[in-house]
């Protein structure tokens, strides 16, 4: 989903159930899961969108990952499905790039604490109980697949998939049956629940007392397979909700911490999240509501909450703000017991770009050029002293984003009347904070730059904040 606040009137562009043809590029939500060596390093809802991804043993390189290099349109793809639930599941993934055979990274030798060894191992990726016909950033992804990332030796185990009832009644027999996954043949000698799988694949189960239960088939010969929760509740009482009380835990993941910039290149964000509730009956819905603060380059009133989503089972949403404006944003997760859980996140801030002339004034002796990694995609540079630039801003604090460069010059910073130089020569990463004011007095504030020569001056974007 994808929205926009003008002013206090937020504009929607849903995902649909099944994502429509004519929005290929569209964010959508898939079930990742990583299955690793001893454990399930991550199982759940993802949204993902397509972006540049990067790894270590790239040398933190942005590639393209979008599945265009095997000829599919660009989206977004099992790679970025696997970035995004890095993030939100706190782990990372690890592989070098080959550019010449598979546009590809390969191989992909870790996922969270599990590295390959290369002569017995290796990732494998299934999409929807199918070994995927491309590598990750060539296989694209649709609304509401099943992605599956397994520690798989080469002797083609089975993916073991788990189906059974969702709900049972204290020492109620119900039964439970593994598949492998791919074919759907019937698995026995699999674990579920303590219970082994016969020769049809089934195991009978029952548990005494209320509460809710995790199960997952496990064989030494398969990859483990998804999970399954079944809720045991007395007769008459509403499926999950006698043993759960607990709210589900929320954690949210934004294009940064205080600037957009951070890890963003666009004023269009993916706002996503990743609850759990682990000891509970699973979440229901979520909704996700914003609001634009007081200050930037409008001294504007801050606004109501607005809803961007309701009741929905995806885990992000696109937001379109505007230049030089900082928006918060209220995520809340139901269960199915009817626990919440709500979260504010803190003031996040759309620098100015370089770009945006009715709000930032530079003069003519600026250059701009494009940078795939610049915030919005184009940077300013100046080689010679005199080069001025003016933001009046409303907000507490200003910081100057660019870029140092190992020749740059000197940079003069004047705010309020009060100025001071500094030299911009160095190694930094693209769309680093070069400068940062002191807390501010509330109101009005003049922001005025020179270039003082010495060396070229990059500039990216400045960022008022509240």
């Amino acid at each position: 989903m994808t929205n926009r606040i003008r002013g206090a009137l937020p504009v929607a562009l849903a995902i649909a159930a099944v994502a429509a043809p004519s929005a290929a590029a569209a964010p959508v939500t898939v079930n990742v899961r990583v299955e690793g060596i001893t454990g399930t390093i991550f199982e759940g809802p993802v949204t993902t969108d397509e972006h540049l991804v990067s790894t270590a043993a790239d040398g933190n390189t942005p590639r393209v990952c979008n599945g265009t290099s095997v000829g599919s349109p660009a989206g977004p793809t099992a790679t970025t499905a696997l970035d995004d639930a890095a993030k939100l599941g706190g782990f990372t993934w690890d592989g070098p790039y080959d550019d010449v055979t598979f546009h590809d990274y390969y191989p992909y030798s870790r996922i969270g604490p599990d590295t390959v060894d290369p002569s017995s191992h290796y990732w494998g990726l299934w999409r929807n109980w199918r070994f995927a016909d491309y590598g990750g950033c060539g296989q694209r992804v649709n609304q509401g697949d099943e992605i599956v990332w397994a520690y798989e030796d080469f002797n083609t185990s089975p993916l073991l998939r788990l189906t059974g009832p969702g709900a049972a009644h204290p020492g109620e027999s119900f039964a439970v049956k593994v598949v492998d996954g791919e074919n759907g043949i019937a698995q026995a000698g699999a674990t579920v629940g303590g219970t082994t799988t016969g020769a049809d694949g089934q195991a009978t189960l029952s548990f005494a007392d209320t509460g809710i239960y995790r199960l997952k088939a496990d064989r030494a010969d398969a990859i483990r397979s998804n999970s399954l929760v079944v809720c045991v509740d007395p007769p008459g009482a509403d499926p999950c909700t006698s043993s759960d009380k607990a709210a589900p835990s929320l954690q949210p993941s934004l294009p940064g911490r205080r600037l957009a910039s951070e890890r963003g290149r666009s004023r269009t964000l993916l706002i996503s999240w990743q609850a759990s509730d682990a000891n509970g009956s699973g979440v229901s819905y979520y909704s996700v509501d914003v609001r634009e603060l007081h200050g930037g380059v409008k001294a504007s009133a801050a606004g109501d909450w607005e809803p961007l989503v309701e009741r929905t089972a995806l885990t992000g949403v696109h937001f379109r703000g505007d230049s030089g404006s900082a928006y918060q944003f209220r995520i809340t997760a139901v269960d199915r017991a009817a626990n919440r859980t709500a979260i504010v996140t803190d003031p996040l801030v759309l620098p100015v770009d370089d770009r945006d002339r009715g709000l930032w004034k530079l003069s003519s002796d600026w250059r701009r050029s494009r940078s795939t990694s610049a915030w919005g995609g184009t940077v300013v540079r100046a080689d010679e002293a005199g080069a001025t630039a003016t933001l009046r801003f409303t907000g507490r604090s200003v910081a100057l984003i660019g870029r140092k460069l190992a020749k740059g010059g000197r940079l003069r910073v004047t705010l309020d009347g009060r100025s001071r130089t500094l030299r911009v020569r160095g190694r930094s990463g693209a769309r680093a904070v070069l400068w940062s004011s002191p807390r501010l007095k509330a109101g009005s504030h003049l922001l005025r730059l020179r270039t003082l020569g010495g060396g070229p001056v990059q500039l990216d974007a400045v960022a008022p904040r509240p």
